[in-house]
């Protein structure tokens, strides 16, 4: 563990504590130094665990790539995570994760996730975990708040899959979800929020029929920053899924729904959709990212 923060209280009222859950926390404050992004304050506490940034980009110095890891395993019975990411005036991150995570039984008691971002004036983050993937009986709880400043952009991606290890098509127990995004001011921009079980997806009126992999996305900040209409638009037109883009709330940027034949083409998607949102914010083309 690495430690220059007190102890803060992350946990969302939207998701209240659970006695006996597991608590860990990964928390980052990035400010930008001469042309590149550095680490500064850090708490990082089991299962999360953190290696060092990454520079992948020599066009965009600026823009540094973490990898949010976890040495545990996957989620379980009443976890509680906590993530914070403040990053400072014309910073630059890329938070992601080294594979997907497998939430496992729990049993009646969720696993909770929450995160707090707070972007400064000019500051780019794009977190986009790897999609999380439902074991019989999983049930999770995941809250996100974010704060943008003038001049910032966010992208936001949250995605989910079914699997059953052995084959017998067990179902998940249930999945929440509740994003929430404000001005600097604290003005609501956008809240979106859904609630979703495995016996409702098992149904023949399931919302996403066929379709293995579910992807949302949010686009926001400055408008100037972010991808062109017409561009996302062509996005959605990749083979293997259906995707569509709508204006979010408050011209806050761009909502993006997208239902995914496997993995493949929810990966190549949301690799296109980083690539897209970094062009536009830089006007450069990322490297690409290795898992």
């Amino acid at each position: 563990m690495t430690s220059h923060w007190p102890q803060l209280h992350t946990t969302s009222t939207l998701h209240p504590a659970v006695s006996g859950g597991r608590a860990g926390r990964f928390e980052l404050s990035l400010q930008r130094h001469g042309d590149q992004t550095r680490i500064g304050r850090q708490f990082i506490s089991y299962p999360f665990h953190l290696t060092r940034p990454f520079a992948f980009d020599l066009a965009i110095p600026s823009l540094t790539t973490i990898y949010q890891q976890s040495s545990s395993g996957g989620l379980y019975r009443a976890e509680q995570l906590s993530s914070r990411f403040d990053l400072g005036a014309d910073s630059a991150a890329h938070v992601t994760t080294q594979a997907a995570t497998v939430v496992h039984h729990c049993h009646d008691e969720p696993a909770r996730l929450s995160t707090d971002i707070r972007l400064e004036e000019g500051a780019f983050l794009a977190l986009t975990p790897d999609p999380l993937v439902l074991f019989p009986g999983a049930s999770c709880a995941s809250s996100i708040k974010a704060d943008l400043a003038p001049g910032s952009v966010l992208l936001l991606a949250d995605a989910f899959a079914c699997h059953d290890p052995v084959g017998q098509q067990r179902l998940f127990d249930r999945l929440d979800s509740d994003v929430l995004l404000r001005d600097q001011s604290g003005k609501l921009l956008v809240r979106d929020s859904f609630a979703i079980t495995g016996a409702a997806l098992a149904t023949s009126a399931s919302p996403i029929g066929s379709w293995r992999v579910v992807s949302n996305y949010m686009l926001a900040g400055d408008s100037q920053r972010l991808p062109r209409r017409e561009a996302l638009d062509e996005l959605c037109g990749m083979a293997s899924l259906v995707a569509g883009v709508t204006e979010l709330p408050n011209k806050a940027g761009w909502g993006i729904r997208c239902l995914s034949a496997d993995a493949v083409a929810a990966r190549s998607f949301a690799e296109r959709l980083f690539s897209l949102s970094v062009e536009a914010a830089f006007g450069v083309l990322p490297a690409p990212r290795r898992k």
